[in-house]
């Protein structure tokens, strides 16, 4: 497509988006996953951790899909808090909607500060311990949405997870479709948490279902039913994990999404080069 596309660039705790709506989606058409790979390249083109399209299907009621960077689809948390708060603004929802997404329904409701999201529980596949970079790595995977390795450090600002990202998120272990890799402490009833998620290939200021996973794995490690994770942007999100320890009824992810501009990207951030 050689038309100039229209955006609003959003920021979810430090996860930057462009969310693209109705009209343009439909223009993209199939090559949204090429467009994706184009337009997030920083530095070359306009740059962010994925693009978010906005389609509305019924009165509150939207369907939200989610581009990475390499082209792929997933899910994604502050992507979904990002979309529903973009549908409100554009008039295609209320206060409160259902998201369709990736892994089904997700109910949303817009706060006076930010987006609160119903998520289904997460899903524990135990303990378990991955060899590399010369250690054991132990921690705890887990689904949430998409798969998550959660390990905990004593710091992980200081931790090295431009090495151990890498290699943990392409294990054998966790099969073809790999995982995310997060880092993670408690303390005092906070996590602090850093990930290194698969279609960006890199660390991403903030994780939506990321701090899901974290902050399932630190109820095992005592942490309370509701937990500020602060990411690595050192903006917080909540996350509620009502019901059992071990089996919850859900993830409630509260926290920011923020417009941070709307415009047009020119033909040329994705025609050139090549």
């Amino acid at each position: 497509m050689n038309e100039s596309v229209c955006v609003t660039g959003m920021s979810g705790a430090g996860n930057d988006f462009l969310v693209v709506g109705p009209a343009d989606a439909a223009r993209l058409g199939e090559d949204r996953a090429s467009w994706a790979r184009r337009v997030c390249r920083r530095g070359i083109s306009f740059g962010c951790d994925g693009v978010v399209i906005v389609e509305a299907c019924a009165t509150d009621r939207v369907r939200v899909s989610f581009v990475n960077p390499d082209g792929s689809s997933a899910f994604c948390g502050n992507g979904s808090r990002c979309a529903a708060r973009f549908a409100h603004l554009e008039g295609l929802a209320g206060r409160t909607m259902v998201l369709e997404t990736a892994v089904g329904e997700v109910p949303a409701e817009i706060l006076p500060d930010g987006v609160r999201l119903e998520l289904s529980a997460p899903e524990d596949h135990g303990e378990i311990v991955i060899e590399g970079a010369g250690r054991a790595h132990r921690g705890r995977f887990v689904t949430a949405g998409i798969p998550h390795f959660v390990q905990f450090v004593d710091d992980p600002g200081t931790a090295p997870l431009e090495e151990w990202g890498p290699l943990l998120r392409r294990h054998a272990y966790f099969g073809s479709a790999g995982t995310n890799v997060n880092l993670a402490s408690l303390d005092a009833g906070r996590v602090r948490l850093r990930t290194w998620e698969r279609g960006v290939e890199g660390e991403t200021l903030c994780c939506g279902s990321g701090a899901v996973a974290a902050a399932f794995a630190a109820r095992r490690h005592g942490a309370p039913q509701r937990v500020e994770v602060v990411p690595a942007s050192g903006i917080p999100v909540f996350v509620e994990l009502p019901g059992d320890m071990a089996t919850p009824r859900a993830a409630i992810l509260e926290g920011e999404a923020r417009v941070l501009f709307r415009g047009e990207i020119d033909p040329e951030a994705w025609t050139w080069p090549g």
